[in-house]
C-alpha cells in the first residue's frame, strides 16, 4: 500500500509532494496537550475541577505509560505553570532524546477554584495539605488513569498501589510543600518525589527552617512505617532563591537520619536560579532520567 501511494506522489507532486506526505505524517504523531475534567469534595462542598495533561509524541493505547504530576506554584494556574516553565518544549526534547521516554506529565492545581486565590500564600497550606490527603489519589489520579493508558491495571485503590513504580509527583513553591505532604501521606502510590522550591510544612510554617530536625523526624517516620517501599526524593532549588534557606536546612537533617542516604534524597542547586518556573523546569531537566530509573 505504502510503495503505491509513494509512487502516485512522486507521479502528481514529484519530490516537493513526498515531502508534504512526510510532514504530515510528522504533525499527526506530534506531541498533544488535553484537559481532563473530574468533581472533588472540599469542606463539605463540590468542585468541578480539571488539570491539563501533556501526551507524548506517539502517544498509543498499544503501550503503558509513566507519570509525572506537577504542581504549579502560590496564584498560578495549571497553564500559567505549564506556558511559563516551557514545559511543552523541555517535555518534548526531553522524550526525543529519551531521558524522559514514554511519559504522561499532568499539571493539576490544587486550588478548589480561582475563587480562593489570594496574595497570602500561608493561607493556601491548608489547600495544600488537603489536596495531597484526598484529592490527589481518590479523585485526580482515577480521571487520568482510567481515561489514558498507564501501567495501572485499573484505579482501585490496590491497583495504583501495584504500579507506584510508574508514577511521580512534583511541585513549585506551595507545589512542593504539597509534594512533601504526598511524601508523607500517600508513599504507597508514588516512588518518586521532586520538591522543588519549598520546605515540608508539616511541623510549622516553613518548617524547614524553623523546624529542621523535627520536620526531618516526621518524614523519616513515613519510611518507617512503610518500611517495604523504595523511594527516591529529587529534590531542587534555585541558588538565587531565598527558599534555599528553608529547603537547606531540612535537607541536611534529612541526611543525618539513618532513613535518609544521597542515593534516595538528592539535592540540586541550580546556578542562577531563582524563585521561577523557569529554574524549576531547568531542574526538572537536570533529574529527568533518574525519575524513573
Amino acid at each position: 500500500m505504502f510503495a503505491r501511494i509513494l509512487k502516485m506522489v512522486l507521479t502528481v507532486g514529484g519530490v516537493f509532494g513526498l515531502v508534504v506526505l512526510f510532514n504530515s505524517n510528522h504533525a499527526e504523531a506530534a506531541s498533544r496537550t488535553e484537559t481532563i475534567r473530574y468533581q472533588t469534595e472540599y469542606q463539605g462542598r463540590q468542585y468541578n475541577k480539571q488539570a491539563l495533561v501533556y501526551l507524548p509524541a506517539n502517544y498509543t493505547n498499544a503501550k503503558k505509560y509513566n507519570v509525572v504530576y506537577l504542581l504549579h506554584g502560590s496564584t498560578e494556574s495549571s497553564q500559567d505553570f505549564f506556558r511559563d516553565g516551557h514545559f511543552k518544549q523541555l517535555l518534548d526534547r526531553l522524550n526525543q532524546n529519551g531521558r524522559l521516554k514514554d511519559t504522561i506529565v499532568v499539571f493539576p492545581t490544587y486550588y478548589p477554584s480561582r475563587k480562593f486565590v489570594t496574595a497570602n500564600y500561608y493561607r493556601d497550606n491548608h489547600l495544600n495539605r488537603s489536596f495531597a490527603q484526598n484529592e490527589l489519589v481518590n479523585d485526580l489520579i482515577p480521571a487520568v488513569e482510567g481515561r489514558y493508558r498507564t501501567y495501572a491495571d485499573g484505579t482501585s485503590k490496590a491497583q495504583l498501589r501495584n504500579s507506584r513504580g510508574h508514577r511521580a509527583f512534583g511541585g513549585f513553591s506551595m507545589g512542593s510543600i504539597t509534594t512533601w505532604y504526598v511524601f508523607e501521606y500517600q508513599l504507597p502510590y508514588f516512588s518518586s518525589f521532586l520538591p522543588m522550591a519549598g520546605d515540608s510544612w508539616t511541623i510549622a510554617d516553613d518548617g524547614g527552617s524553623t523546624a529542621s530536625t523535627r520536620t526531618a523526624r516526621r518524614l523519616a517516620k513515613t519510611v518507617q512505617n512503610n518500611a517495604n517501599l523504595s523511594f527516591k526524593i529529587l529534590a531542587g532549588v534555585g541558588a538565587d532563591d531565598g527558599t534555599s534557606g528553608s529547603m537547606t536546612p531540612q535537607i541536611n537533617a534529612m541526611h543525618r537520619l539513618p532513613e535518609f542516604n544521597h542515593q534516595n534524597l538528592k539535592y540540586y542547586q541550580a546556578p542562577n536560579g531563582t524563585h521561577s518556573p523557569q529554574t524549576i523546569a531547568q531542574i526538572f531537566n537536570h533529574y529527568a532520567n533518574q525519575i524513573f530509573n
